[in-house]
C-alpha cells in the first residue's frame, strides 16, 4: 500500500494542472500493465481517474483517494499528506534533486517535436519529452507548482517541478523505487468540470491510510 500510495502522489504531482477547467488523457503502461488516467481540473482541484478501478482527488485540504470496486475511500487532510510526504523524504535521504537536464536530443511524439531531458531525485529517475510550442503550457503546469509548494518542498526530490520545463511533457519514462512508469499524453482540452466531480460519490465507506502519521 506504501509504493501504491507514493506512486499515486507522484502521478498526482506530475499531473498538469491549470487555472481554468481542463480534462487530460494519459495512457501509462507500469511493467507491462496499461491504464488510461484522466485529469480533470477545476481551480486549484484535481480529480485523477486511473482506469476505472482507483480515483484520487486532490485540493488545498488534503487528498481523498477511492477504490470503486471495494466502494471504500481513505481520506488525507493537508497535515497528515505533508507529514507523510516529509516522512518519505526523509527516509531517501532527503537531497534537493536536481533540475531536469536538457539532453539536446529531438523526437517526434504524436504530433509534438519534443526535446528530451534527463532528471534524478530522491526516490527516482527518469526521462522526459517537453513540446515548447505546446498551447498554454504555462497556464497549464502554474497549479502544479502551487500545489506542490503546498505540501512541502520535499516534493521537488520526488518529481519535477512543471516549472523546471520550458513546455508541456508530452512522455515520460519515469522508474521510482525500482518499478517503471511510461507515460503518454493522448490529449489536454478546455472544458468545463462539474464540481460535482471533486466529491466522493455517495454509499462509500471510509478507512484508514495504512501507516498514515497520527
Amino acid at each position: 500500500m506504501k509504493s501504491r500510495f507514493l506512486s499515486l502522489i507522484v502521478l498526482l504531482l506530475a499531473a498538469t494542472h491549470a487555472r481554468a477547467d481542463w480534462v487530460l488523457v494519459q495512457k501509462t503502461d507500469a511493467e507491462g500493465k496499461e491504464t488510461v488516467v484522466t485529469t480533470k481540473i477545476k481551480g486549484e482541484q484535481a480529480r485523477v481517474d486511473m482506469g476505472d478501478k482507483m480515483s484520487a482527488i486532490l485540493g488545498a485540504d488534503g487528498m481523498v483517494m477511492m477504490m470503486h470496486a471495494q466502494k471504500m475511500m481513505m481520506k488525507m487532510d493537508l497535515a497528515a499528506l505533508k507529514a507523510s510526504l516529509e516522512k518519505t523524504g526523509k527516509g531517501a535521504g532527503g537531497q534537493p534533486a536536481a533540475k531536469p537536464v536538457a539532453t539536446g536530443q529531438k523526437e517526434k511524439v504524436g504530433e509534438w517535436d519534443a526535446e528530451i531531458y534527463t532528471w534524478e531525485g530522491t526516490l527516482g529517475k527518469g526521462r522526459f519529452w517537453v513540446a515548447k510550442d505546446f498551447p498554454k503550457h504555462a497556464e497549464i503546469s502554474a497549479i502544479s507548482d502551487k500545489l506542490g509548494k503546498v505540501m512541502g518542498g520535499v516534493v521537488s526530490g520526488i518529481s519535477p517541478q512543471a516549472s523546471d520545463f520550458d513546455g508541456m511533457v508530452v512522455k515520460s519514462e519515469m522508474t521510482m523505487m525500482g518499478k517503471s512508469v511510461v507515460s503518454h499524453l493522448v490529449s489536454a482540452k478546455e472544458e468545463t468540470v462539474a464540481p460535482e466531480e471533486f466529491a466522493p460519490p455517495a454509499g462509500y465507506t471510509e478507512m484508514k491510510m495504512p501507516g498514515a502519521p497520527k
